[in-house]
């Protein structure tokens, strides 16, 4: 696996001219529109939404910009990552969005190609402690990218905090998200191995001067939701 990733990583540093040229000019043009055709295929998955809302010639120049500069990983889906920030540094597009829709569209790729834990499913009690899965992932955006009909009128939505909870589902085999309100996510973050679920609840509903069986009635079924997901462990 380390021969076969120095081969690809010497062939990319070749191609993108970050090694001295060993070949005749006319290889390297076959090589580079190789390497496009390829890079293309992975971005095109990677960033389907992103490459929905720019014309063809537009992607396409931005893969060879992104050629010029090189990559500096041979393992490709890393690859999508070094074209998100790449991109997200050389933004002349009218995209104000744009760091935020590659953040969100990358973040399901991250999340996909990591190995994940069995987990021993046990009825959900508040008289156990639960923490944050570090399997999920809170993000803040400055617009609603998450929204599903963004990508077709993004000037129909102005821009704010959101923030979205990220969880990879077992059953379907897919990153789901969600948008969660400032005070859940400062809820999940709150809670420790050492306090029982109950007893965080308790100390939220004593910090916002709540009543206790008022916040449980709220906090619960989205409690119970999270459980289900493995967001909370």
């Amino acid at each position: 696996m380390k021969l076969e990733q120095s081969i690809q990583k010497r062939f990319i540093d070749t191609i993108t001219k970050q090694e001295p040229l060993a070949m005749p000019s006319e290889a390297i043009e076959i090589y580079t529109e190789l390497i496009y055709y390829r890079f293309l295929e992975v971005f095109e998955k990677a960033y389907p939404r992103f490459k929905k809302m720019v014309s063809e010639e537009t992607f396409d120049k931005l893969i060879y910009d992104f050629l010029k500069v090189g990559a500096k990983t041979p393992i490709l889906w890393r690859v999508s990552g070094e074209f998100k920030d790449f991109l997200s540094h050389n933004n002349d597009l009218d995209m104000p969005f744009l760091a935020d829709l590659l953040e969100f569209e990358f973040l399901e790729i991250e999340m996909f190609m990591q190995k994940y834990d069995a987990h021993t499913k046990s009825a959900f009690s508040l008289q156990k402690s639960y923490t944050l899965s570090k399997e999920a992932n809170i993000r803040h955006f400055s617009y609603p990218v998450h929204h599903p009909d963004f990508d077709a009128n993004p000037e129909a939505f102005e821009c704010g905090e959101f923030t979205v909870l990220f969880y990879y589902n077992e059953k379907s085999e897919e990153v789901l998200y969600e948008e969660i309100t400032p005070f859940i996510e400062e809820f999940l973050l709150s809670l420790s191995p050492n306090l029982s679920m109950m007893q965080s609840i308790e100390k939220m509903a004593e910090v916002y001067e709540i009543e206790k069986d008022e916040l449980l009635e709220i906090l619960l079924p989205v409690l119970e939701h999270f459980h289900d997901e493995n967001i909370l462990i």
